[in-house]
C-alpha cells in the first residue's frame, strides 16, 4: 500500500512539472505513545528544521506503535527512527541500526541527555525503605517501560524483592501517561507508584499535585540529577539510522540535528534542548537481560511461572542436582559474560567508528584534543569555518581558536562547567586564521575511558555570522523607530529607567521633555502622508544635531517626540536651567523652515515646499524620588498639554495645578460617556423667523445636566466629545430626537411646515456609515426629509472634499438640506462654495455683533448676503440680539433671523407654545 500511494504521488509529480524530478522523501519513524495527531504535532517541526537546512529533500514523519514500527523496520520502509532507549537496544541487534545522536533536554538549566525513575508513596505512609514495600500494592506505567518499571524494578531486585512475583508485592499496570500512577497513589487505589523522572515535577507545575503529599523511595542527592530520582540513570531517547541509509544523507541528517538550537521552534515543539554524540545503550541492553525482558529470552518468564506454581518441588529436584549443576553453571555462567562483553565491546568500537566517521565528514567544525588541550584531530570543516587545516592545528593548544576578545573570566567560567558537567555549549568569538573574530556556537565535551579516566575533549564549532546579523536586523527593528532612526517607545523607557536608576544611585537629577508637532495633521490632509514623513524625518535630524553625549531623542509615534537629559545638577534650578536652554534651542531649530519635496494636485512635477513648523514642548525633572515611569513621562506630558493649552508654540514647565485642570478635564470626559446613557443630554430649541416676524424653523440646541457640577457649557463639553469620539453617538441621539419632533409636528396644522436644524460634527460626518445611519433614522421615525437641515462648518469639507461632497449629494437625494454654520469664520472659500450643494449659510454672530458699529463688519455681511443670493441660498443672522441690529439685517436682505431677540433656547414645549402665540397675534 505504502509503495501504492508514493507512485501515485511520483505520477502526480510528473503531471504537474514535466520533466521535473520530485525531491526525495526521507522517512522518520517515530515511536508514537500518545496520539498520532499529538505524535505529528511534536515531530513535524523538527523535520521541517532538517527540510530547512536541507531544501531539496522533503521529510516526512511517520507515528507507529511498537507493532508497527518493528514492522516497518523489519521491511526497510524507513529511513530514520526515533524511538525509546529500550525499543532501540532490540531494533539494534535484529535490524543493526546505527545510533547517530541523543535527545538533550535542559531541566533546571542543567543539559542532560539521561533519565530514571522514581519511586513514591504518599507522606503520610509507613512505607520508608525499599526494603518495606513488601507485599504491598505497587502501581507502574507498563511492563516494557524502561522509566516506568524496569529502571525501578532492577533497584528492587538489588533489595531481593522481585516486583513480579505476586508473594514479593501486587503490581498493576495502568499505561500511559505516566499521570495515571500518580493519580492512583493519590486515590489509595495503590501504595507505591514508578514512574518516569520529570513527571511529578511537571504535575506540580501544572497545579495537578502538591510534591509535599509525597515520599520518595531511595530518593537520590539533587547534585546528581536536578529532578526527584531513585534509580540509576540511562541513556535518553536516540535518533538511529536504517543500515541501507546512505552515508552522504546520514552525515547531512547528523549535521542538521546538531545545529537545532535550544530557542528553536523544532526544540520548543519536540521539548527538547538540542542533540549530542549518540549515549552508552549497554546499561540498556544489560537492565533488560537482569530483568528477563529482552526479545529471546521467553524461557526466562515461563521457568519464573513454573517455579512461582511448582516451587515446593522444584527445591526437592534441585536440591538433588544442585552440585552438579553449580559447578557448570558457573562455567557457562562465566563464559556467556565473557562472550557478551566482546560483543559490547565489538558493537560500540563499531558504532563509534560509524559516528566518528560521519562528524568528521560534516560541515560542523569538529577538533579532538589530548586531556591538556592539545589537538590531536580535526576535520575538514574547520578549514572553511576558521581558515586551519588540520595539518596547521595538530599538536597546537586550543588558545590558537580562541578569539582575542574573550575573556580570561569567560574561559574560568567553561571550563569549571566542563569540569562539572563534563560538557559546555555556548556563543564564542573563534579567532579565524586570517587574524578576524568569528562569533561561533560551541560544544565541549569529555572523553573519558571507564579505566583511565579523562583522556580528551571534543569540540565542535558552528559559524552562526548569519544568525548574529539576523539577531542585530532583529533588535534594529524592535529598538528603533523604522522612519526616522531614533529609537522608538520601547527601548526609550528601558533608557529611562536606567537613567532613573543611575540618578537616584547618584544624587544627579535627570530631564525629560515632550515636544508635539503643532498642526502636523493638516500638512498631512494637505500634501500627503509622504510630505508628513519627510518632516518627522528631518526633524529628527535636527534633534540629533542638538543633542551632547548623555542626551537621548527618541520618538513615541506620529509627531510626538521626547528628549531625556541626563546627568544634570544636583541642584533642581540649575538643572532646569540646562534643560530649559536645550529646550529653547530645540524651539528655535524647529521655527527655521523646512524645505521639503511634494507635488502640485495633477501629480506631473515636484515641487519644493518651504514649511514653517512649531512644536508644543513640555518640561520636567526627574530623580528626587523613586517612582514609575508613568508619572515621569505624565508630568512631561502635562507641561506639554499646557503648551498647546496656552496657544501652542510654546514651552511650558511642569506645574501641579496643570495636572489638576489636566485630570478634571479627564474626569469630565468619563462622565460625559455616561451622559447619554443615564439621560443627562436635552434639547433646547431656538426659533427662526422670517422677516415679518413669522416662524419658519428652529436650531436644536444639546445642553448637558451634570447631577454634580450642573449645566456643563457645550463650549465645554463639545470638545471633550470629540476627541473621545462620543460626539458620533450623541449626534445620532440629536438626529433621532429631531426626527422624532418632526414626525410629531407633522400632525399639528401650526407646526408641519416648520424645519429643524442639526449641527453634525467633523468626526460624526466623515463616519463611513453616516448616511446609513441618517437613513434608517429618517425610515424608523417617519419624519419629512425635506424638512431636516444638517449643519456644517467650513472646515468639513477641506478634509476629504470629494468624499464629503459625495455624501452630501447621497443626503440631498434622500430630500434633506445642507447649512454652513458660522460663515466666514473659518476658510471662506468661494470655490467650494459653488460645488458644495447648500441650501442655507449662517452669518457668523460676531460679525451680527459689530454691526451697528464696524463699517467692516457691515461690508462682509453685505458681501456675504450678496453671495447668497446670487447662487439661490437662504440666508440665516445668527445672535441677533437688539433690534437695530435686525433692522439693519433687513435693510441688507437677509432672509432669516435667529437670536435672543427672537427667542432664546428653550424646551420643545416652550417653543410650540410660542409658534401658537405668534400664530394667535397673527391672526388677529
Amino acid at each position: 500500500m505504502l509503495n501504492f500511494l508514493r507512485c501515485i504521488l511520483l505520477l502526480c509529480c510528473c503531471g504537474l512539472v514535466s520533466g521535473a524530478q520530485a525531491a526525495p522523501v526521507v522517512r522518520i519513524g517515530v515511536l508514537s505513545f500518545q496520539s498520532p495527531a499529538d505524535t505529528l504535532a511534536q515531530w513535524v517541526p523538527t523535520a521541517q528544521a532538517l527540510q530547512q537546512a536541507m531544501p531539496q529533500t522533503r521529510f516526512d514523519v511517520v507515528p507507529l506503535s511498537y507493532e508497527a514500527l518493528d514492522a516497518a523496520v523489519a521491511a526497510r520502509q524507513l529511513d530514520f527512527v526515533l524511538t525509546n532507549p529500550e525499543h532501540y537496544v532490540v531494533l539494534r541487534n535484529q535490524h543493526m541500526l546505527r545510533p547517530m545522536a541523543t535527545i538533550n533536554q535542559n531541566i533546571a538549566g542543567r543539559v542532560v541527555d539521561n533519565f530514571g525513575s522514581v519511586i513514591f508513596t504518599l507522606m503520610g505512609s509507613d512505607i520508608q525503605t525499599l526494603a518495606q514495600v513488601h507485599g504491598k500494592r505497587v502501581a507502574a506505567v507498563g511492563l516494557n517501560s524502561l522509566g516506568g518499571y524496569l529502571m525501578a524494578a532492577d533497584v528492587f531486585l538489588a533489595q531481593s524483592l522481585q516486583l513480579e512475583n505476586s508473594k514479593d508485592a501486587q503490581v498493576s499496570f495502568l499505561g500511559v501517561p505516566h499521570s495515571r500512577v500518580v493519580q492512583a497513589v493519590l486515590a489509595g487505589q495503590a501504595d507505591v507508584g514508578i514512574v518516569r523522572t520529570g513527571v511529578l515535577e511537571q504535575m506540580a507545575a501544572a497545579g495537578k499535585l502538591d510534591l509535599h503529599q509525597l515520599r520518595v523511595l531511595n530518593a537520590q542527592l539533587p547534585a546528581r540529577f536536578p529532578q526527584l530520582l531513585s534509580t540509576d540513570l540511562y541513556a535518553e531517547w536516540p535518533w538511529a539510522a536504517m543500515p541501507d541509509t546512505a552515508p552522504e544523507l546520514t552525515r547531512a541528517v547528523l549535521l542538521g540535528l546538531l545545529q537545532i538550537s535550544a530557542d528553536s521552534d523544532a526544540a520548543h515543539a519536540g521539548r527538547y534542548q538540542g542533540f549530542s554524540i549518540p549515549a552508552n545503550y549497554t546499561p540498556v541492553e544489560e537492565l533488560m537481560r537482569r530483568l528477563h525482558v529482552y526479545p529471546g529470552q521467553d524461557a526466562f518468564p515461563t521457568l519464573q511461572t513454573l517455579w512461582l506454581r511448582y516451587e515446593h518441588w522444584i527445591e526437592i529436584g534441585l536440591s538433588l542436582v544442585s552440585l552438579f549443576w553449580t559447578a557448570l553453571l558457573i562455567y557457562f555462567w562465566r563464559s556467556n559474560r565473557r562472550l557478551k562483553e566482546l560483543t559490547r565491546l565489538n558493537r560500540e568500537s563499531q558504532t563509534s567508528l560509524e559516528l566518528t566517521a560521519a562528524a568528521f565528514n560534516s560541515q560542523v567544525g569538529l577538533i579532538v584534543t589530548d586531556e591538556l588541550t592539545r589537538i590531536q584531530r580535526a576535520n575538514p570543516a574547520m578549514k572553511f569555518i576558521l581558515g586551519f587545516d588540520e595539518i596547521h592545528l595538530i599538536g597546537q593548544a586550543t588558545s590558537i581558536l580562541r578569539g582575542a576578545s574573550v575573556s580570561s573570566g569567560t574561559l574560568r567560567t567553561l571550563w569549571e562547567e566542563v569540569k562539572t558537567h563534563g560538557r559546555w555549549q555556548g556563543e564564542l568569538l573563534c579567532q579565524h586564521r586570517d587574524g578576524h573574530d568569528v562569533p561561533c556556537m560551541v560544544s565541549i565535551s569529555t572523553i573519558r575511558n571507564p579505566a583511565t579516566g579523562l583522556t580528551g575533549f571534543v569540540g565542535s564549532f558552528a559559524d552562526i555570522t548569519a544568525q548574529k546579523k539576523s539577531a542585530d536586523d532583529i533588535k534594529q527593528l524592535a529598538y528603533f523607530d523604522t522612519l526616522t532612526g531614533l529609537p522608538n517607545r520601547r527601548m526609550f523607557l528601558e533608557r529611562l529607567q536606567t537613567t532613573l536608576d543611575t540618578a537616584l544611585a547618584e544624587g544627579t537629577l535627570a530631564g525629560l521633555m515632550f515636544i508635539d508637532l503643532d498642526h502636523f495633521k493638516n500638512l498631512n490632509d494637505a500634501h500627503g502622508h509622504s510630505v508628513g514623513d519627510q518632516l518627522l524625518k528631518r526633524m529628527s535630524q535636527r534633534l540629533d544635531l542638538l543633542l551632547g553625549a548623555n542626551d537621548l531623542a527618541a520618538r513615541l509615534g506620529g509627531d510626538e517626540f521626547v528628549v531625556m537629559m541626563a546627568g544634570l545638577s544636583t541642584n533642581e534650578d540649575e538643572a532646569m536651567a540646562s534643560l530649559m536652554a536645550l529646550a529653547e534651542r530645540i524651539h528655535h531649530t524647529l521655527l527655521e523652515p523646512f524645505e521639503l519635496d511634494t507635488h502640485n494636485e495633477i501629480g506631473l512635477y515636484a515641487q519644493t515646499l518651504h514649511y514653517t513648523c512649531s512644536g508644543s514642548i513640555g518640561v520636567a525633572l526627574f530623580g528626587l524620588l523613586d517612582e514609575p515611569l508613568t508619572e515621569v513621562l505624565k508630568r512631561a506630558d502635562v507641561a506639554m498639554y499646557k503648551s498647546k493649552q496656552d496657544g501652542r508654540n510654546l514651552i511650558r514647565q511642569y506645574d501641579p495645578q496643570a495636572q489638576k485642570a489636566l485630570h478634571a478635564r479627564m474626569a469630565l470626559s468619563n462622565d460625559l460617556n455616561l451622559a447619554l446613557r443615564d439621560g443627562q443630554l436635552n434639547l433646547l430649541y431656538q426659533l427662526q423667523v422670517d422677516a415679518h416676524n413669522q416662524a419658519v424653523g428652529a436650531e436644536c440646541l444639546m445642553r448637558w445636566l451634570h447631577p454634580v457640577r450642573g449645566a456643563v457649557s457645550p463650549v465645554e463639553f463639545i470638545p471633550l466629545a470629540e476627541e473621545s469620539g462620543a460626539i458620533v453617538a450623541m449626534g445620532d441621539w440629536v438626529v433621532r430626537s429631531a426626527c422624532e419632533t418632526l414626525a410629531r409636528w407633522a400632525r399639528v396644522p401650526q407646526l408641519r411646515h416648520l424645519t429643524l436644524s442639526v449641527n453634525v460634527s467633523p468626526r460624526q460626518f466623515t463616519e463611513h456609515d453616516f448616511v446609513a445611519r441618517v437613513t434608517h433614522i429618517l425610515q424608523d421615525t417617519g419624519a419629512a426629509a425635506h424638512l431636516l437641515r444638517l449643519e456644517v462648518t467650513e472646515g468639513i469639507v477641506m478634509q476629504n472634499t470629494h468624499e464629503v461632497i459625495e455624501k452630501m449629494r447621497e443626503l440631498c437625494a434622500l430630500g434633506l438640506s445642507f447649512s454652513i454654520d458660522d460663515f466666514g469664520t473659518g476658510y471662506s472659500s468661494l470655490s467650494y462654495i459653488q460645488t458644495l450643494p447648500l441650501a442655507e449659510l449662517k452669518i457668523d454672530k460676531a460679525f451680527v455683533n459689530d454691526l451697528t458699529t464696524s463699517e467692516r463688519a457691515q461690508a462682509i455681511v453685505k458681501a456675504i448676503i450678496a453671495i447668497g443670493h446670487s447662487m439661490g441660498i437662504t440666508l440665516v443672522s445668527e445672535g441677533v440680539e437688539t433690534q437695530a441690529q435686525k433692522d439693519q439685517l433687513l435693510a441688507l436682505g437677509c432672509t432669516l433671523l435667529q437670536g435672543y431677540l427672537v427667542s432664546r433656547p428653550i424646551e420643545c414645549s416652550a417653543l410650540e407654545q410660542l409658534i401658537a402665540t405668534k400664530h394667535s397675534t397673527a391672526l388677529l
